[in-house]
């Protein structure tokens, strides 16, 4: 789904365009105090990486991703788009299969942001 970054450094995505709030308290102040939105960056994400930031955001959720599922929401093939980045996690030990799916493990639930991170394309 959709989501708004709140905060500075947040990240946001809306609309197919993902947005990075300014990492600078005082320019996201600053920003504010103007009355605009603090965003310092906004990118229209081809298909592909779109999928990829929903992979991302869903394996944040102790559930994970059932392969039919994510290939329902997204049109693309999980396991085939990021098979080396699912090695990845295993190999760390932070994330596991389950029957017709994959999730992160307990270990891969604390390092959720740098999973995430595997699974972002431009």
């Amino acid at each position: 789904g959709e989501y708004h970054g709140l905060g500075p450094s947040a990240a946001g995505y809306v609309g197919g365009a993902r947005t990075k709030v300014w990492s600078n308290t005082e320019m996201y102040c600053e920003q504010l105090e103007r009355g605009r939105r603090p965003i310092e960056t906004t990118e229209v994400l081809a298909p592909l990486a779109r999928a990829g930031e929903t992979a991302a955001f869903g394996l944040r959720m102790n559930r994970g991703w059932t392969f039919d599922e994510f290939a329902r929401v997204s049109g693309f093939d999980f396991q085939a788009e990021w098979a080396a980045e699912l090695d990845q996690l295993r190999e760390r030990n932070w994330g596991e299969d389950f029957p017709g799916g994959f999730r992160l493990t307990r270990a891969g639930l604390r390092f959720a942001d740098s999973a995430a991170e595997l699974f972002l394309r431009s």
